[in-house]
């Protein structure tokens, strides 16, 4: 499968609490046109997501934290290649946002996000799309 783009905006949002401690998220979601998952995890909120879009799939991640400047370690990876790697700090709303395009998204998908804080353990979600 090919990668055509791959966009990493970081836009602004609104800050909102977890809990604390590591947490593994699955959702499968493979015949719909979007799909999600939600959870919490050391003190944040986030959002794994997936959407057909113009003949290919894009993927977004969401990161709502306790406070801005925090820096995390993301990784997001689609059907077990690394699309998205390193840290990205929480903006002044306590937010990191990822997109990736896949293009030709025939097939299943499978993707997973790996998000440390600089101080804490890694918390996963996996999307089924």
């Amino acid at each position: 499968m090919k990668i055509n783009r791959i966009a990493v905006p970081i836009i602004a949002g609104v800050a909102v609490f977890g809990i604390a401690g590591g947490a593994k998220a699955i959702s499968d979601n493979r015949d719909a046109a979007e799909s999600e998952t939600r959870g919490t995890c050391a003190m944040t909120s986030y959002e794994l997501s997936a959407e057909r879009e113009d003949g290919g799939l894009e993927a977004s991640f969401e990161l709502e934290s306790a406070a801005p400047g925090e820096t995390w370690n993301v990784v997001l990876k689609h059907n077990g290649k690394t699309l998205i790697a390193g840290d990205r700090v929480t903006d002044e709303d306590a937010e990191v946002d990822l997109d990736a395009f896949i293009g030709k998204a025939d097939g299943d998908h499978e993707f997973t996000v790996a998000f440390t804080p600089a101080d804490g353990e890694t918390c996963t979600a996996t999307l089924k799309h």
